[in-house]
């Protein structure tokens, strides 16, 4: 009896472990998500900061009404003088049915009302609520004339007019005047744009180094800026926005303040019923959203086995692998390292799941879809290449969709069973099998079925293929920031990850300017995208520890190998380059197993996101290499026997990695200077090695190693955005 109370015990004990799962693991939280909000005045607050980029608060309309009731903004009585605010307080009380009677006649036998500013002022607009028996003239004078506004008439009581001052300057006084007596229930006037804001309180000053705002207005909003306080008396301008952006913008302030309070402003032109929106607003440190770099992981794998290329059926030529040219298809792209991924469709292979895909019978027949398709014959070069293969099968709502899988668990796992025990067991052609590459369009829950199906089949042929998922991210979760749903913590869960041998992102060195527009930055910029790497590593870390991370996806567009590159993400051809291999070692640091260039070459269509991101032209272009691929190419042949060993420096204006040979001991530091511009401005730098720096090699030329003349550790040199490679004592 004792020894079953023990069994059950330790079965509830790691069963409980084994439950545990951190959806939200990766996710650093802004700070707005513990903080207290008000507004100006409006509509849905809440939705200001709901996570949901889709919804907004929304402002009242200043104009024509509401900015009378709020003295922050009706300010008038700061302009005029004691005595006259005395005798007349029910027509400025900001009340619109309390009335002042104007019922004294004066010596020319007129009613009228003088109201005197107390020096000469600017008013923006001002109105009036009358009652009349006879007409109202509205008369202003300025330090310069003096103007008839306005004639009131009598079917005119009882209605707030409206009276635009912008135009005059140095108003000193406004006059009514009238052949018969008359009421004037509101005076209410304008000094200045009006204005309306949201507020987050943090409850204590808090580091304050990032904010994300979508604040997309219309063109009533003239300008849109952020302030900050410590307490709520005085505010600072840090930020000035663009009011009709639409995207979810990145700002980076170039110090970090603390604060506890922030504001959103809006400024509004004169339009009636005008209003401004907040769609979401998030704020964090100077980190951002993607947190502090973490402690490079040890890793002894080396270069040529941790970046590869993504590459697809035919590499571009449109026929079999093995017809292509000696040096123009798997053997030239295997130059950039030992890694290559393949878009294996899952519609290629069968009509729809639950059909067979008949693989035994490919040499003859085909795929049960394609009768021409052997994918024997295809995998079979690339592996005599060198490469390790990545198969991710495609599939996504559009191509294959819910209603298609019957038995979503039972159809994966069928396929994956068929698939696994041919290209792994009998050929051991595939090292990888991706399940989906973004098949983010799916109805929620729907892709873990289709996951744990497809992946207990792999592992159910007890081959060597190694089972990862789709590529998704740790960052945002869905709506915080894309219009799509790739949030790991929504996608997978604690049973989906049992048989994944690991997980997969991709990462885009993307951001947004301040129009708004989509651009592309150097990696280490801390508005990048690809700095998502660090989320998806902690999400690895605590729910899947010490399983591969791999990065499937990264890379930039680019002109080059006679093809122009004109839509807004591009970069030049030196930046793709530069920009590239770094980007490669910045995911390579922050704990990514392995990496994967996209594309292999450009696509021979119009210039669109990701159709020039090709290490070499398109097939219009034969293939011509471009400067990315010289550059990889050239790293390999120097480090791809290496392994990344540890940080030197990472610093504004500089990084610096080093490298270790583990089978002869020599060394290498690799260090590049940081900027958005071009890469090949080369800049002295004096830099203190941990050993004698003996040799130097620019990746840009073809110069190939210069001796330094007089080694030693700390050198001066000259250095610029393309890796340089260091060679140590």
């Amino acid at each position: 009896m004792k020894g079953n109370k023990i069994t059950i015990l330790l079965l509830f004990f790691f069963g409980v472990c084994e439950a545990q799962y951190y959806p939200d693991a990766g996710r650093i939280a802004s700070l707005t998500e513990n903080a207290d909000f008000s507004d100006s005045g409006g509509s849905n607050l809440s939705f200001a900061f709901d996570g949901n980029i889709n919804t907004f608060w929304e402002s009242e309309a200043v104009l024509p009404v509401n900015y009378i009731l709020e003295p922050n903004l009706n300010n008038l009585t700061a302009y005029l003088h004691e005595d006259f605010t005395d005798r007349y307080h029910d027509a400025i009380d900001y009340n619109l049915d309390t009335k002042t009677a104007i019922n004294e006649k004066q010596p020319d036998a007129m009613f009228r009302l003088s109201i005197p500013m107390k020096s000469p002022t600017r008013l923006f607009l001002c109105s009036v609520k009358l009652c009349m028996t006879d007409t109202v003239k509205i008369f202003i004078e300025t330090t310069h004339n003096f103007n008839l506004l306005i004639h009131l008439l009598p079917t005119d009581s009882y209605q707030l007019k409206l009276i635009k001052l912008i135009d005059y300057k140095d108003i000193t006084t406004i006059s009514m005047v009238s052949r018969s007596p008359f009421d004037l229930f509101e005076m209410a006037a304008l000094t200045d744009f009006p204005q309306v804001y949201i507020e987050a309180d943090f409850h204590k000053n808090m580091e304050i180094g990032q904010i994300f705002t979508r604040h997309m207005c219309g063109n009533n909003v003239m300008k849109s800026e952020i302030l900050v306080s410590s307490d709520h008396k005085k505010w600072r301008k840090i930020i000035d926005l663009q009011p009709q952006a639409i995207a979810m913008l990145p700002i980076v302030l170039e110090t970090p303040v603390m604060a506890r309070y922030l504001r959103v402003v809006h400024t509004l032109d004169l339009s009636e019923y005008g209003k401004a929106m907040v769609w979401e607003l998030k704020v964090y440190d100077r980190f951002g959203p993607y947190g502090k770099a973490e402690q490079m992981a040890v890793n002894t794998t080396t270069m040529h086995d941790r970046i590869g290329v993504n590459g697809f059926w035919g590499w571009g030529f449109n026929t079999y692998a093995d017809n292509i040219p000696s040096m123009q298809g798997a053997d030239k792209y295997q130059k950039i390292g030992n890694l290559a991924r393949s878009y294996h469709n899952l519609n290629w292979d069968i009509i729809k799941p639950g059909d067979k895909a008949n693989y035994d019978l490919m040499a003859t027949k085909g795929t049960n879809v394609n009768d021409w398709l052997n994918w024997d014959r295809e995998y079979l070069t690339w592996k005599k290449a060198g490469f390790l293969i990545d198969a991710c099968i495609q599939f996504q709502q559009i191509t294959v969709a819910d209603t298609l899988w019957k038995r979503p668990y039972d159809n994966a796992y069928q396929y994956g069973f068929e698939f696994a025990n041919h290209f792994g067991n009998k050929l051991q052609l595939i090292d990888i099998v991706e399940v989906g590459n973004e098949p983010w369009d799916y109805p929620a829950g729907f892709y873990n079925q289709v996951l744990s199906g497809m992946a207990a089949g792999i592992k159910d042929t007890r081959s060597k293929i190694k089972v990862f998922p789709a590529a998704f991210q740790a960052t945002f979760k869905a709506s915080e920031k894309y219009e799509y749903d790739n949030y790991i913590g929504s996608k997978l869960d604690a049973n989906s990850l049992k048989n994944l041998d690991g997980l997969n992102g991709h990462f885009y060195s993307h951001t947004f300017d301040e129009q708004g527009n989509r651009i592309s930055v150097s990696p280490e910029d801390p508005r990048s995208e690809l700095l998502g790497i660090r989320n998806l590593s902690k999400f690895r870390d605590v729910n899947s520890p010490n399983k591969p991370l791999i990065i499937t996806e990264f890379g930039y567009d680019s002109d080059g190998g006679g093809e122009s590159c004109d839509h807004q993400e591009c970069v030049t051809e030196n930046q793709q380059a530069a920009w590239g291999l770094r980007a490669a070692l910045l995911l390579l640091r922050n704990n990514a197993d392995a990496v994967y260039w996209y594309f292999f070459a450009n696509e021979n269509r119009n210039s669109v996101l990701h159709s020039r991101s090709g290490l070499c032209s398109s097939v219009d272009k034969t293939f011509i290499p471009k400067k990315s691929f010289m550059v990889f190419a050239e790293f390999q042949q120097l480090l791809g026997d290496c392994v990344l060993s540890k940080i030197l420096s990472e610093e504004p204006d500089h990084y610096c990695y080093l490298f270790e040979n583990l089978s002869d001991n020599t060394k290498y530091a690799v260090i590049w200077t940081i900027n958005n511009n071009d890469p090949s401005v080369k800049s002295g730098i004096t830099y203190s090695f941990p050993t004698e720096a003996i040799g130097i090699n620019y990746l840009d030329d073809e110069t190939g190693w210069l001796l330094i003349s007089k080694p030693k550790r700390e050198q001066e040199f000259f250095v610029n955005g393309f890796p340089t490679v260091i060679r140590l004592k």
